[in-house]
């Protein structure tokens, strides 16, 4: 039997200048060659990951100080027909009054980083568990049956 495979695998421990980000946990999506019904159809149907498939923890900064987070992929194998989407799901823990900003729908990720989320440390040096879900959209039968790896970078900057 044919299996639809792809793969993604997140990278991460990145530290510079005191500051630190860590993503947990990769992602693997098979799909099985059976879920295609009909010859030469496209599916609008996406693949989705858990919704706290990665948790990102960021670490090291100053009281009050503000941060970006940043997320791209930096594709191995991978078909540009191919759509990975991430969302951040969750606010994480941090201090009461740090603040976290930005949208909570889906993106679609390219090559080039941009902005995730940002937001404000406020009385605590770190932000922690912030959940992100993953989707994959784009599937077409003209798709040869293969694995497709792409890898998500996220940086943190203040």
């Amino acid at each position: 039997m044919k299996k639809l495979v792809f793969l993604t695998f997140f990278l991460l421990t990145i530290q510079s200048f005191g500051q630190t980000i860590t993503v947990s946990s990769g992602w693997t999506a098979s799909v099985l060659a059976s879920s295609y019904t009909e010859a030469g159809s496209n599916y609008t149907a996406n693949v989705n990951s858990a919704t706290n498939q990665s948790l990102v923890s960021i670490s090291g900064f100053s009281f009050n100080s503000s941060y970006t987070v940043r997320i791209h992929k930096s594709d191995i194998d991978w078909d540009s027909s191919l759509i990975l989407s991430a969302r951040r799901r969750t606010n994480g823990t941090g201090g009461s009054t740090g603040t976290i900003n930005g949208v909570t729908s889906y993106i679609a990720l390219s090559n080039s980083p941009q902005v995730f989320y940002s937001g404000n440390m406020g009385n605590a040096t770190s932000r922690t568990n912030v959940a992100v879900q993953y989707r994959i959209g784009g599937r077409s039968l003209l798709l040869p049956a293969k694995t497709y790896q792409t890898t998500v970078v996220y940086t943190v900057s203040n």
